[in-house]
């Protein structure tokens, strides 16, 4: 999400529940604890995550619809008999073994803005950046260099399974509400660092056990996730902020989200002009979108809900994939899809490879 369009959807915010009862949480505190989270776990990664993550949380605001489509619906046009060329920006960087009864693979996400990660969950993705609290989720994201706890946080002693090299970094809870925070790091064979931060719903010993047995079956893999799209003609000079997979939306329901999203030239993550490109099955509906606040949550909470609002975009629907090219014009800078066109030139430089993953592709950008 950039600065510009985060900035007009928390005015968009206060102006829309500004007669809300006055909350008795501390929202700044709880969203700078949740992105810092998200930052050192790779929740920063989703939330996830899981973010349905930064630039590509926009990935599902102009959907609509009732039902995803099946994954297996069949193509007209099978990938094998499309000659593409191109680099795939979204990397596979492990494969978990081990899960907890419930869990499985749900997103990942690579990129400047955010760093390389998976993670594996049991309940929807969210829809935005930040991280509810409670939602069970394991979050796995590769550093290159070993992970140095800040002033606050310890490191504890652990052992992963062929690792060198492994502790746990933990953060001190605020109070009996809010229990201490494990991440387990340890050192690949190849010198990388993995990072496995907890579900949130295990806590001390439990979860330290958790973390270990997942860590223990993890893989390291280099390869690429194919992804069903290609972009023949992207705009020179921009930098790649995030590409992400979410599949799928719903663990046990077909459908999935997929995100792209770039910046001109190559300063740091936040900076320059955004632009995204997103796809779902069409028809496909985002239960964080799609359903309004609970009212009974909201008078007991007092908390403000920013309902998402889309962005100036252009959007086909093609070989049964919905897929949109979002460009904020108020941003500043020189736009950089001017030189192909605008949101609908780039659109028109998509193609759609189906809701079946086995004619997708890892030549996702030219």
């Amino acid at each position: 999400m950039t600065h510009d369009l985060k900035t007009s959807l928390d005015d968009l915010a206060e102006a829309e529940y500004a007669g809300a009862p006055l909350s008795t949480v501390d929202i700044g505190r709880a969203r700078a604890e949740g992105r810092r989270r998200m930052r050192t776990a790779r929740l920063a990664p989703v939330g996830g995550g899981v973010a349905v993550v930064a630039a590509c949380a926009l990935v599902v605001n102009g959907l609509g619809g009732a039902s995803p489509a099946k994954p297996n619906a069949p193509q007209t046009r099978p990938a094998a008999e499309r000659a593409f060329t191109g680099t795939d920006p979204l990397p596979a960087i492990a494969k978990f073994g081990w899960l907890p009864d419930g869990f499985q693979t749900t997103g990942r996400s690579a990129g400047a803005d955010y760093g390389d990660s998976v993670t594996a969950s049991t309940k929807p993705l969210p829809a935005s950046g930040d991280m509810p609290a409670g939602v069970p989720m394991l979050a796995l994201t590769k550093s290159a260099t070993e992970p140095t706890p800040i002033a606050t946080e310890t490191k504890a002693p652990a052992s992963v399974t062929g690792s060198p090299k492994a502790f746990f970094i933990i953060t001190p809870g605020d109070s009996s509400a809010i229990p201490p925070e494990v991440r387990l790091a340890w050192q690949t064979a190849s010198g990388s660092w993995f990072i496995l931060s907890g579900d949130y719903q295990a806590h001390g010993d439990e979860l330290k056990a958790q973390l270990l047995k997942v860590a223990d079956s993890t893989t390291a893999e280099d390869s690429e996730v194919a992804l069903p799209i290609h972009v023949e003609g992207l705009p020179a000079g921009v930098t790649l902020g995030e590409a992400m997979l979410n599949d799928p939306v719903t663990v046990g329901t077909d459908g999935f989200t997929m995100g792209l999203s770039y910046h001109s030239g190559n300063a740091g993550p936040g900076t320059g002009h955004y632009f995204t490109i997103s796809v779902t099955p069409t028809g496909q509906q985002n239960p964080k979108l799609s359903q309004g606040p609970d009212p009974d949550a909201v008078a007991k909470a007092g908390i403000k809900v920013v309902q998402a609002v889309p962005t100036p975009d252009s959007c086909k629907d093609s070989e049964g994939l919905h897929i949109c090219v979002q460009d904020d014009p108020k941003q500043s800078g020189p736009d950089p899809l001017a030189s192909v066109g605008g949101a609908q030139g780039l659109l028109n430089r998509i193609t759609s490879l189906g809701t079946n993953p086995a004619n997708w592709t890892t030549h996702v950008v030219n």
